[in-house]
């Protein structure tokens, strides 16, 4: 998604997604609009930004050993986006990226973990 959503030069550079990204998709009956909010910590007031404006929300957390837990810790970016339901989302899905890094290798107990 980023390499779609992330179109200023400082987000290609870093590889990271800073300001709030928009895009607009219609079928004959409705009209959505696809909000791409930054997840990194020193972003989290853009991240606010765009949550607060969205209905529902995909979380996208990584399985990576270390990453994963890291985010969860005190002032972790994990926790800081779960509390996107208090802005108003009312459905979030949560999604597991890197399922194939070598330290986690498509492990089911890993798996039963983040789940």
């Amino acid at each position: 998604m980023a390499c779609i959503m992330d179109t200023n030069e400082e987000e290609r550079v870093k590889g990271k997604t800073v300001e709030v990204g928009r895009a607009h998709f219609e079928t004959e009956t409705t009209r959505f609009t696809i909000l791409d909010a930054p997840g990194h910590k020193s972003y989290v007031p853009n991240m606010i930004s765009g949550a607060s404006q969205a209905d529902i929300g995909v979380l996208v957390i990584s399985a990576r050993k270390g990453e994963f837990e890291t985010g969860y810790e005190k002032g972790g970016q994990t926790r800081e986006h779960v509390l996107a339901k208090t802005l108003g989302v009312s459905k979030l899905l949560v999604v597991v990226n890197k399922m194939d890094d070598p330290t986690v290798n498509w492990s089911k107990a890993r798996s039963r973990l983040l789940s």
